[in-house]
């Protein structure tokens, strides 16, 4: 099972403005009339229930957006890109990754509510917008926003109502198939569950949702045997089944294994409503030693400081999964259970200071400039976008240019670090002589 992957999103760049004036027949000095660029296409992740599993992200992780288009003459405006939507399944939690390594929580996805994770760059203006009483003839037009480039981490967590716990071989299988219309591998060996299995219930009218994970061995929080793999999806589970094998040796050591476990991996996770459910009651020696299992357990259950609900609150029900003994009087306590425990999300509290608001207005670099050699090199992304597509052999355009850094003030504090005529400046990838 795929339940972790990284994939690369580059957002549309926004398209380009036009420079364009019309010229018509019985108008040949028209205005400006260049069009705007579109806005580029951004990425969204998407819940979807029809899907369980990352594996069509695993092979096709590198997403790049449509850019917007280049603005036309006659104030024709460019067409956006087209937004693309990244569907997941239920219950995947979306981190942003960084390079140092670090992550940032950008989503628990529960839901099919988009959520916007690289925003399409914003398209360039063209000509016309600059016209005005004193610019009758703007020669400048703004290259187009670029889209962001983000890279996700994705982990998915299963939802499920209630989680199957037991080491191998003790019949899980068995009982969600009995309960459900799951329909897993089921064999007289350990290990036949090698990833979650999820199964709709319905008992006594109400409907919710069990998740079989693979066998647990001691010291699966750090890494053993393949329940480790998979306990992070216990993790949204509301309420536990331990299963316990009514053939086993230890059936009290058993169960305080898979609660020492539950509790090393999260103490949360210890923290949740637990059913016993004591399987193989068909078999002669179960049906003989119930009694006496389930005074070991009890004892158990009151040496195990870890458990919140005493060892009289806890349910034991001993069960055959292949007659379907004693399995209604398990569903009837899930039941209840359920319809008091409260559904589990991801905690943003704690991130929530540092958490970047997707489709936020980014921040712009401070407008500044500084000397390369005998080059003032300026630092003003506004002035860069402007340069782009500018031709600086035109004079206008340098005029032009010279009322943009007036306007933002940039022209003042270069003459106040002494620049004279001649003197080179660059914007971006362009140079221009000041005059």
């Amino acid at each position: 099972m795929i339940d972790t992957v990284r994939i690369n999103v580059k957002a549309g760049n926004g398209g380009d403005g036009c420079i364009s004036f019309l010229r018509l027949k019985y108008q040949p000095r028209g205005g400006p009339d260049g069009g705007d660029g579109g806005d580029g296409g951004s990425a969204y992740i998407v819940g979807d229930s029809s899907i369980n599993t990352l594996l069509h992200l695993k092979f096709n992780s590198t997403f790049y957006l449509d850019r917007g288009i280049h603005g036309k003459g006659k104030n024709q405006r460019g067409a956006n890109g087209k937004d693309t939507e990244i569907r997941v399944p239920l219950g995947t939690v979306v981190w942003r990754m960084h390079r140092d390594g670090s992550k940032d929580f950008v989503a628990d996805v529960t839901t099919d509510e988009p959520v916007l994770v690289a925003k399409g760059g914003k398209g360039g203006w063209g000509n016309a917008r600059f016209v005005s009483s004193t610019n009758q003839e703007p020669m400048l037009s703004e290259s187009g926003d670029k889209g962001e480039y983000t890279v996700l981490w994705l982990e998915l967590k299963l939802l499920a109502d209630v989680g199957l716990l037991a080491k191998p071989n003790a019949g899980k299988s068995t009982l969600i198939s009995r309960c459900s219309a799951a329909k897993p591998k089921v064999a007289d060996y350990p290990f036949t569950t090698v990833e979650p299995v999820l199964g709709v219930v319905t008992h006594g009218g109400q409907d919710f949702v069990m998740m079989e994970i693979p066998g647990l061995l001691e010291g699966a929080h750090r890494g053993i045997g393949l329940g480790h793999q998979f306990l992070r999806h216990a993790e949204r589970a509301r309420a536990y089944v331990h299963l316990i094998d009514g053939m086993s040796d230890d059936p009290a050591g058993d169960f305080l294994m898979l609660n020492r476990e539950l509790r090393e991996f999260s103490p949360m996770l210890a923290a949740k409503p637990q059913v016993v459910a004591v399987s193989k009651l068909d078999t002669t020696e179960t049906y003989e030693l119930r009694d006496v299992i389930e005074e070991e357990l009890r004892r158990a259950m009151a040496m195990d400081d870890g458990m919140v609900s005493g060892d009289d609150e806890t349910p034991i029900h001993f069960i055959s999964s292949v007659s379907g003994v004693g399995v209604e009087g398990l569903l009837g306590d899930l039941v209840r259970i359920l319809a008091e425990a409260p559904r589990d999300g991801i905690d943003a509290s704690e991130w929530a200071s540092e958490l970047p608001v997707a489709g936020a207005p980014r921040e712009r670099p401070p407008l500044g400039f500084y000397l390369d050699g005998d080059v003032y090199v300026v630092e003003s992304e506004r002035l860069e976008r402007l340069t782009g597509r500018a031709d600086m052999r035109d004079y206008r355009v340098m005029l032009q240019l010279w009322r943009e850094m007036s306007r933002l003030g940039i022209a003042q504090r270069l003459q106040e670090a002494g620049i004279e005529a001649g003197d080179t400046i660059r914007i971006g990838d362009a140079e221009l002589e000041w005059f």
